[in-house]
């Protein structure tokens, strides 16, 4: 099925900026996190390479959701998007998508046996999507004020990312 445009834009935000923050609830605790991941849209997934022993991995498996977070200030448009995780141990893949700033994380390289793939596949996400222009912004703060209204400043709507 094609994307829809928000779909795309929701796609087209993580290519310009992979590292997001990803969100995992386990027993009880939120824990929240910086990631850079490795964006998929073939598969329709977002890869994460992470180590075994952190947690984040074991985290995102034991949690009932998994969130990701998009900020792409340049553009004025944000992004909550709800996740299904799977752990994937595959060295063929790891070795393809590896980059160097991986490597500074596991200095075995693509073999090291504490690296393993997180894969987030979005499911739903809310986003916030309104114009880029601050001057623009500034004027329909204004306009809203003095009219005595909510200022129109952009698409918030929740949608489904399947």
């Amino acid at each position: 099925m094609p994307e829809t445009e928000l779909q795309q834009t929701i796609w087209n935000a993580l290519d310009r900026h992979p590292v997001c923050m990803v969100t995992t609830a386990a027993d009880g605790a939120i824990k929240t996190r910086p990631m850079s991941g490795h964006i998929d849209r073939e598969n329709h997934r977002i890869l994460f390479v992470t180590h075994r022993h952190t947690g984040a991995l074991d985290q995102a498996l034991r949690s009932p959701g998994v969130s990701i977070a998009i900020s792409d200030e340049n553009h004025n448009f944000y992004a909550a998007v709800s996740c299904v995780a799977a752990g994937i141990d595959d060295r063929d893949l790891i070795a393809q998508i590896w980059t160097p700033m991986t490597g500074a994380w596991f200095p075995q390289g693509p073999e090291d046996p504490d690296a393993v793939l997180l894969s987030l596949t979005p499911v739903s996400a809310e986003i916030w999507n309104g114009p880029s222009s601050s001057v623009l912004v500034a004027f329909k703060l204004a306009t809203a004020k003095i009219l005595g209204r909510q200022p129109d400043l952009g698409v918030n709507a929740t949608i489904d990312m399947r």
